[in-house]
């Protein structure tokens, strides 16, 4: 404000200045008034729009500068001009002929603080699209972005906007200025319902049939079902809002079902019977130290478990429902069995008498170990249970399975085994691990290996003394790769050549190895070993070989076989198992063995049982007879396989994942090489009766495309 008086009195200077015929054009300073402009110190100009204001003062001679591109500034005579150009901030300096500088803040914008009509709430269903919304003030570029792109899309024009819903969640939706001002608004995709099942927090099932079908709801998409226990409960599903629970073995388990923002609900699974719990055993039984009886446990809710109060006197164990108790020393103890809830029946057990057999084991007093050997031997007598030690596990260890003693070499060294059984008794093996192999090196390849050129083999070394080395003797053909007791051989050029595998003493095996150029893909059957009952008509197709091929059923009496080209039948007659060979032009054979079992008129789905190579990626087709149309299908693992029904038939297909490529492991996580990947197929029919079938995938080791 100081700056506009000042710069209004000099303006009346000049006029009056003028009036009186002062300062008449005068290239030097006009009357001692410094410069000025009429402009503020600060000024806002619109995008696209331009202001004018007076300058005097100092030098005539006057110029004008902007900082950036935001805005542009010139004079011409004593009008001074400022145009915005861009939303932004800017300085413009305007000069006279000596120097003399005045200084304007420039702020391109509306003037008007930046708004948006969008509210700060905003709720939308999944798909849906919302009105169009505008900005407007600020500084006129604006941009909208949403804060998660799965949950919402922003499709911007300007300054209007509208918001797309893709999947069920929470974002937010920031809109900014150029300038940096910015408005938010907090956008729930979904009916904003927690994540639900129709399901009730306690299911309980018999061994072998399935639940009714619940439903998933609420929460943020997508859901997962999981079981906390696969054995005792499986789950399936035909797509990822619904799911049925069938009870395997008996249990507990609990079935989570989780929304893909970590939210969870559980449901507690009990698989069983509502028997009591009880057992074959008296409510007191008397044993001899070392003597043994073996009992059945029923009713309950299965798993089972078992503890004695008193070990020097009695111990129990108990596998599946078969409870052993075992006699060890003189007194009284007594053993309870515990069933998957609070279930429990004590048994009384007295021991007396003596020991009739000394503890003894097979293996002599001194033994000679090899290096990574492990031989085995025999213990009796004494008490069981027994238990082993050794006095350096880096030289050997030794384990007790039963009545078996397996003794490890490690390394070259001397160590103590000492067997104990459970009244003390004791004996003790001096083992030596020498350099000596007591097993003659070995490999797993046959001795002549006819491989593609481009694919590779793998094998396992044994026996010797390790290290081993392997060599090939022309890399051209084959390249070796070896790592501790594996080994893998690679086609090259097609031709022959010899691998050669030794031990550290220099003992070596050698395989013949033959490298050809075409391919010859093998003959297989899909699915592969089968199982049905008696009435049923299974159906298979023939993949790979060549054509034509020549089906050989071993017993006719069993199943009748029916060929079309690369499809045949087999019409199950009679209770029994005969194997079906399949033979290509080029003398390939692939068998399978197809099992009768006997017929029933419950819902039922066949083969019940079936194999198929994880490098297939072909449909199988299963039938469904019994229980009442219409059916629906579901499948415990919708990764590795889908589900269909179409009348009476189930189609199994490939999963969400593409392919049936499988590693499978134990249940503490080992690799099982060669092992089987167990899905469970399950069908309900119209009236809530269901029936399952298992679908094997095998890890064939086959690699190629499918499985590389």
């Amino acid at each position: 404000m100081t700056k506009f008086i000042r710069a209004l009195t000099a303006l009346t200077v000049l006029a009056l200045m003028s009036a009186c015929g002062g300062g008449g054009g005068s290239a030097g300073n006009t009357n001692g008034v410094a410069l000025f402009t009429s402009a503020s110190d600060a000024v806002t100009v619109a995008p696209g729009s331009s202001l004018t204001f007076n300058v005097g003062g100092g030098v005539p001679g006057y110029s004008a500068t902007s900082s950036n591109g935001a805005a542009s500034a010139s004079v011409s005579g004593k009008t001074l001009t400022i145009s915005g150009n861009a939303g932004g901030k800017s300085e413009v300096v305007v000069l006279d002929a000596a120097g003399s500088k005045v200084k304007i803040a420039v702020t391109v914008g509306t003037g008007v603080d930046f708004y948006t009509n969008a509210p700060d709430k905003i709720t939308m269903d999944i798909g849906a699209v919302s009105s169009t919304y505008k900005m407007g003030g600020g500084s006129t570029v604006y941009s909208v972005v949403s804060g998660n792109q799965q949950v919402a899309r922003v499709t911007q024009n300007g300054s209007d906007f509208y918001i797309t819903g893709l999947s069920a969640g929470v974002t937010t939706i920031v809109m900014t200025d150029s300038l940096g001002a910015s408005k938010k608004s907090d956008l729930t995709i979904g009916s904003g319902i927690a994540l639900f099942s129709t399901a009730p927090s306690s299911v309980t099932i018999s061994i072998g049939t399935s639940s009714a079908v619940y439903s998933i709801g609420g929460g943020s998409q997508i859901y997962t079902v999981s079981s906390s226990n696969n054995a005792v409960a499986s789950v399936g599903q035909s797509s990822n809002k619904d799911f049925v629970i069938t009870g395997r073995a008996g249990g507990n388990a609990i079935v989570t079902v989780k929304d893909n923002s970590g939210a969870l609900v559980n449901v507690n699974v009990v698989v069983g019977t509502n028997d009591a719990l009880f057992s074959t055993a008296a409510a007191a039984v008397n044993l001899t130290p070392g003597g043994s009886n073996t009992y059945k446990v029923g009713g309950g809710i299965p798993v089972y478990s078992v503890g004695s109060s008193n070990n020097s006197v009695a111990t129990a164990t108990i596998v599946g429902n078969d409870l052993t108790i075992v006699g060890v020393g003189s007194g009284t103890s007594s053993v309870v069995v515990h069933d998957a809830t609070n279930g429990s029946l004590t048994i009384t057990v007295t021991v007396s008498g003596t020991v009739p057999v000394a503890l003894f084991t097979t293996a002599a007093s001194d033994i000679i170990v090899a290096p990574s050997t492990s031989p085995s031997f025999t213990v009796g007598g004494g008490l069981a249970p027994y238990t082993v030690s050794t006095s350096d596990a880096s030289v050997s260890t030794a384990s007790i399975s039963a009545a078996s003693l397996t003794i490890n070499g490690l390394k070259l060294g001397s160590a103590k085994i000492t067997v104990k059984d459970a009244a003390g008794a004791s004996i003790t093996i001096n083992v030596t691990v020498s350099a000596g192999a007591v097993i003659p090196l070995f490999t797993t390849s046959p001795a002549a290996v006819t491989l593609i050129t481009g694919t590779t083999a793998a094998y396992t070394i044994g026996g010797g003394t390790s290290p081993y080395t392997v060599t090939s003797s022309n890399t051209s053909i084959v390249t070796v790769s070896a790592a501790g007791s594996s080994y893998a051989i690679t086609g090259g050029n097609a031709g022959n050549a010899q691998v050669v595998i030794r031990d550290v003493l220099g003992t070596s095996v050698t395989v013949a190895v033959t490298i050809t150029a075409v391919a010859q893909t093998p003959v297989d059957v899909l699915p592969g070993d089968s199982t049905g009952a008696v009435g049923d008509t299974l159906s298979f197709k023939i993949t790979g070989g060549t054509a034509p091929f020549t089906i050989n059923n071993n017993n006719p009496s069993i199943t009748t076989v029916t060929q079309s080209g690369a499809t045949f039948t087999a019409k199950l007659l009679n209770v029994g198992v005969t194997p079906v060979s399949v033979q290509d032009a080029q003398g390939q054979i692939k068998t399978i063995n197809v099992t009768a079992t006997a017929a029933n008129s419950t819902l039922r789905i066949s083969p019940a049982v079936m194999t198929i190579g994880e490098d297939s990626n072909a449909s199988i087709d299963l039938a469904i007879y019994g229980g009442t149309a219409p059916y629906r299908a579901f499948t415990s693992d919708l990764v590795l396989s889908s589900v269909t029904v179409t009348g009476s038939t189930l189609t199994v297909g490939l999963g969400s994942k593409g392919d049936r490529c499988v590693v499978v492991k134990d249940s503490s996580g080992t690799t099982i090489l060669g092992g089987s990947y167990v899905i469970t197929l399950t069908v309900i029919d119209s009236l809530g009766a269901s029936a399952t079938a298992t679908f094997n995938i095998k890890d064939n080791f086959k690699g190629g495309a499918n499985c590389s």
